[in-house]
């Protein structure tokens, strides 16, 4: 195909345009059913019942609304695997890191959600990746994922793609109205002509003046001859391999077989109604970077289908709305109930029979009329025709039922079964829908296979990326940097994006927040059987519960493990590996240098040292709990003795008694004392042990600092010996811990 030929590539959009127009027709109709004001009517009834109530009763945006909350509720994770080549799992995991912080940076989740709904109610939405600049300074380049606004009428992709995803599209128009002004600024030469949107009628009609232009996005494939060399190797055929053929023919390494490959890049031009706009510009994709996500996507006889939620509930919604606006017609245009009486029964009965709808009168008098014996009776009200009642019932559950949600997916009817039976209704449910979070999937694994493709060509040189990790957390990691190899000597680059390939794969479930919370009930569900899974999997279980301070106990209780050898050495991180392989390199050769002795006891004894400052302070945050709990068992215990004295004097009513109690009270107020005096007697004696311990771990310091000052010249560091350090000494009480029981001791005596 020429896609130089402005006028041939505009039979190609009309061609696609044509193709796929009912499709968009469909579209377009069930999204003006869920948004327009009058959309959930027929424009011929909507007319002929002017003047008449009009309704509408909505029960398809709720299910739309309940197919796209769970979707949003999900998390689509994407993971990267190698495939061939040289591909490594170190690099997998860097591709991983760098998808993830583009979707973040680009606030892909929004996208695909806001894609999402509109996939589930018109059959058709998507995005597209954009290459850019990081900022007007720089020349470094990224990818973003940016939305594509009213998809329906802007992207048509080659009709002759049959893949869901599009993947196989040769070309793709993405159409854009811009103004009339942006429109002469960027293109004063222009023809002002506006590209065909394929649309026949207008919903709205207050609309700025515009001009549709449109990114001309098509495939062109470039030739390479490659070469099968005798050792297994393939070679392209260029200047550099030219210059070692020589060298190959001569260690025996001779060509065994040749083919003629095709390379495949994405080309865009931007053009309007008359012709084009700007020159062909080169990427650094090999897929069209437009990205459709599909609803039923299904081909029969060769015409592609695809559907939303809306599509089959528009009758069965219109017919509902029909029916019960004719009801309420009828029930406001019908009488009011009234009593039917003789003048001779309501003769003197005027005033009260005139209120007799507002009075609050327990009886109502009348005269009895022979000619019509009996009291007067009630004659009239609303007589609504019972087929449209049953007619509305009808729609009602054919909506539940075409939509295949049940009154438990929409949280009705919960009192009324079992729960055995609302998940069974919520599963069928689900189960019923789940083809519209299966068309994501497919649509964001492709997202992801086009970013693979493109980054190595982005981040073609030595380079600093961030990660971002699953649980939010980000690292930074060199690429493309160049290495010696020790072996060879050869220069290799590290983390090279370029080398081998690597395939995709997409699962959805919940979010990793929710995931964290399952964990933490998992582990103390399984500790209930096995308690010690707790004491062996502490960091875990805390590094999963999202409150304050759990990082750090996490750590505190990492670090424990670790010193325990209790962490597999698969799960360590790459300082943990490095310290346990100084550790097992010791043991195995342990140290005869007087002077490596020497440096490996001083950092020992600091080591111990820190650990001694880190359980002195875990036994001091122990002990504030604990005489925090003591204080108030006091404080209770003193409320309690008080209730009970005051109980005893209303009883006695006893001058004696009081005074035989206040007593009582007086010693046991000096029996609190006393155990108070005798608890900060303790508390400060054990403030004397550990300001002892504080100081004797300051003077150990003093010496690791004098004994590293004095060495020189040692190699590298080792595993030391066993701490011959004293046990930490018991808990022990701070400074302000002591001055808030001394406060508590003033607070008895008043």
């Amino acid at each position: 195909m020429n896609y130089e030929d402005h006028s041939k590539v505009l039979e190609l959009l009309r061609q696609s345009q044509d193709a796929d127009s009912d499709n968009r027709e469909r579209a377009r109709e069930n999204w003006l059913f869920l948004n327009k004001t009058n959309g959930q009517w027929e424009p011929h009834w909507w007319d002929a019942s002017d003047g008449k109530p009009r309704y509408s009763f909505d029960m398809c945006n709720p299910i739309v609304d309940q197919i796209a909350g769970e979707m949003e509720k999900s998390e689509f994770s994407i993971r990267v695997l190698p495939k061939g080549g040289d591909a490594s799992k170190d690099t997998a995991k860097i591709y991983d890191g760098m998808i993830r912080d583009i979707e973040t940076n680009s606030n892909a989740s929004e996208i695909y959600n806001a894609a999402g709904r509109l996939m589930i109610s018109t059959g058709i939405d998507g995005w597209r990746i954009v290459q850019k600049y990081i900022d007007d300074n720089s020349f470094d380049q990224e990818l973003v994922i940016q939305k594509v606004s009213n998809f329906i009428d802007r992207v048509w992709f080659d009709a002759n793609s049959e893949e869901q995803d599009k993947s196989d599209a040769e070309f793709c128009f993405v159409l854009q109205a811009i103004s009339v002004d942006e429109y002469k600024e960027n293109w004063p030469e222009g023809s002002g002509q506006s590209i065909s949107e394929d649309r026949h009628n207008s919903a709205y009609y207050q609309k700025p003046e515009h001009i549709v232009v449109g990114e001309f996005m098509y495939a062109k494939y470039i030739p390479r001859t490659i070469i099968m060399m005798s050792n297994g190797q393939v070679y392209e055929d260029n200047e550099e391999f030219r210059q070692v053929e020589d060298e190959l023919a001569s260690a025996g390494v001779v060509e065994v077989n040749r083919r003629v490959r095709k390379d495949r890049k994405i080309c865009i031009r931007k053009m309007d109604g008359d012709g084009w706009l700007e020159k062909p510009k080169d990427t650094v994709f090999s897929y069209i970077p437009v990205v459709p996500t599909f609803g039923n996507y299904t081909i029969f006889e060769n015409k592609q289908i695809y559907w939303g939620v809306v599509e089959k509930l528009i009758d069965t919604q219109r017919v509902l709305n029909y029916s019960m606006s004719r009801q309420i017609e009828e029930g406001a245009l019908a009488p009011r109930a009234k009593y039917w009486m003789t003048k001779e029964q309501a003769k003197g009965f005027g005033r009260s029979l005139s209120t007799l709808n507002t009075n609050s009168d327990p009886v109502q008098f009348y005269n009895n009329d022979t000619e019509v014996p009996g009291p007067p009776m009630q004659q009239g009200g609303a007589q609504v025709n019972a087929g449209l009642k049953v007619i509305t019932d009808t729609m009602r559950e054919l909506v539940n039922q075409q939509s295949g949600f049940y009154a438990a997916n929409m949280g009705e009817g919960m009192n009324a079964q079992s729960g055995a039976a609302i998940s069974a209704l919520q599963e069928r449910g689900d189960t019923g829908n789940i083809r519209y979070f299966r068309s994501q999937k497919v649509a964001i694994r492709h997202t992801a296979r086009i970013l693979i493709d493109a980054l190595p060509k982005v981040f073609d040189g030595e380079r600093e990326v961030r990660l971002m990790n699953e649980d939010g957390s980000m690292e930074i990691s060199s690429i493309n940097r160049p290495v010696v190899d020790q072996q060879s000597g050869d220069v290799i680059a590290l983390n090279d994006l370029s080398r081998g390939s690597y395939d995709v794969t997409c699962s959805t479930g919940p979010s990793f927040a929710s995931r964290r919370e399952q964990t933490v009930s998992s582990i103390i569900d399984m500790a209930q059987l096995y308690p010690q899974i707790i004491e062996r999997n502490a960091d875990i279980l805390l590094s999963n519960i999202d409150a304050p301070g759990m990082d750090q106990l996490a750590e505190r209780e990492r670090l424990k493990l670790f010193g325990q050898m209790q962490i597999p050495e698969s799960q360590m991180t790459e300082e943990e590996k490095q310290k346990h392989k100084q550790i097992m390199q010791m043991q195995q050769s342990p140290p005869t240098d007087p002077a490596a002795m020497k440096m490996a006891e001083a950092e020992q004894m600091k080591a111990e040292a820190d650990m001694q400052n880190a359980h002195i302070k875990g036994m001091q945050v122990q002990s504030n709990a604990a005489l925090q709990e003591q204080k108030n068992q006091l404080e209770l215990q003193k409320l309690q003795q008080d209730a009970a004295l005051q109980r005893q004097k209303l009883e006695q009513g006893d001058m004696q008694n009081m005074l035989t109690a206040n007593q009582r009270s007086e010693q046991f107020r000096l029996e609190i004392k006393k155990q108070q005096q005798d608890l900060i007697l303790s508390m400060r004696e054990q403030q004397r042990k550990s300001d002892e311990s504080v100081a004797n771990i300051k003077l150990q310091n003093a010496k690791i600092i004098e004994i590293l000052s004095n060495l020189t010249g040692v190699g590298q560091q080792i595993a030391p010996p066993q701490s011959q350090l004293p046990p930490p000494s018991s808990p022990s009480p701070s400074p302000i811990d002591v001055a808030n029981m001394i406060a508590m001791e003033d607070d008895i005596d008043d």
